[in-house]
């Protein structure tokens, strides 16, 4: 497997959002954070994305598509 381009926590918050917002219906999602989970095998992703909403709305699934899309291709830095 091809090693994947890292990125700072910053940077996939930035890249996240970005996509983010290309949905304006999506006004609800107020920002993301990017997390470390326990990794079971190298080839699985090293961080993952959890989205801070407006009231009590849930993250559209689209945005988790977002996430997993780049997962495929950045790491986590550091």
């Amino acid at each position: 497997m091809a090693a994947r381009e890292s990125k700072s926590t910053n940077e996939l918050r930035i890249l996240i959002m970005r996509e983010v917002r290309k949905h304006p219906d999506w006004i609800y999602v107020l920002n993301v954070a990017i997390t470390r989970p326990v990794q079971s095998s190298p080839d699985q992703p090293n961080w993952d994305a959890a989205f801070t909403m407006s009231g009590k709305a849930f993250a559209p699934r689209e945005a988790f598509e977002i996430v997993r899309k780049l997962q495929a291709i950045f790491s986590l830095a550091g």
